[in-house]
């Protein structure tokens, strides 16, 4: 299978509460979009990946799940150049157990460190290939950190398997969108709550000199929802007023963002 041989595909990780998808929609079009970055053409529609995903769904115990589903072009000979009238992609779904955040880190936040970003430069496919962030979390592991914060050419790009925003003067910020990182799917929700209170959200570079210089810096991640990243690289974070622990504007958009999650909102969905 050229994904075995080559990482020839893509994935999609969308999580279930109580026995419901969240932003099942956002994650079938960016699906959509990593398929065609890799000129990968298949008759698999969204009523398909629907079906796939709902049949796990039922049949795993819980109610909270993570469905991980992957699609690689499939089997062929050994050869770089894609195969020729190739027409059976491989589908490949699964269901694990969501385990949510537990109560102490979305309480006290958690700790991350910077690392450089040895990754390639098509950072906007949610390729299977993901090396690179393996090893970022393999350094970050290594330092009890929950992240590995990545960083090139001395600017922030996103954390080896979550976006990272930082606020700074009641303004929440987040690196321009680019081959260089990945569109979180939480991206656009927690922007819908930025301006749903009134709090500014903007994106440009961000320099690695302005991370510990926030205010605060938290993450986003399917699995890890919405956390604050308190300590990095052992040094803490935050002013005078809150330094070392969550900050208010993280408070505030953590809070609607567990909302969605009690009781989804079907424009996001």
């Amino acid at each position: 299978d050229r994904g075995f041989l080559f990482a020839d595909g893509v994935y999609e990780v969308i999580p279930v509460y109580s026995g419901s998808f969240f932003c099942f929609e956002m994650h079938y079009q960016r699906l959509q979009r990593s398929l065609k970055s890799i000129e990968l053409k298949i008759n698999f529609g969204k009523e398909e990946f629907f079906n796939i995903a709902h049949q796990l769904v039922l049949k795993n115990s819980g109610r909270d799940q993570i469905i991980y589903l992957q699609i690689t072009r499939g089997v062929a000979k050994r050869n770089h150049a894609f195969p020729i009238n190739l027409s059976n992609p491989t589908i490949f779904a699964m269901s694990n157990p969501l385990t949510r955040p537990s109560h102490k880190d979305r309480t006290n936040g958690i700790s991350a460190i910077t690392a450089n970003d040895d990754r390639w430069k098509r950072c906007d496919i949610k390729s299977i290939s993901l090396l690179a962030n393996v090893l970022a979390r393999g350094k970050s592991n290594e330092k009890n950190a929950a992240e590995a914060i990545l960083v090139k050419d001395g600017k922030l790009q996103e954390g080896a398997a979550s976006s990272i925003w930082i606020v700074k003067n009641n303004t929440v910020f987040l690196p321009e969108k680019g081959p260089s990182m990945l569109e979180g799917i939480r991206i656009k929700i927690v922007e819908s709550i930025c301006k749903k209170l009134n709090i500014d959200f903007v994106r440009r570079d961000i320099y690695s000199d302005e991370i510990i210089k926030s205010d605060e810096v938290f993450l986003t991640s399917a699995t890890k929802e919405i956390l604050a990243i308190t300590m990095i690289d052992g040094n803490e974070v935050g002013n005078e007023v809150h330094r070392n622990k969550p900050g208010p504007i993280f408070k505030k958009i953590q809070v609607e963002y567990d909302k969605l999650i009690i009781k989804p909102n079907k424009k996001i969905l």
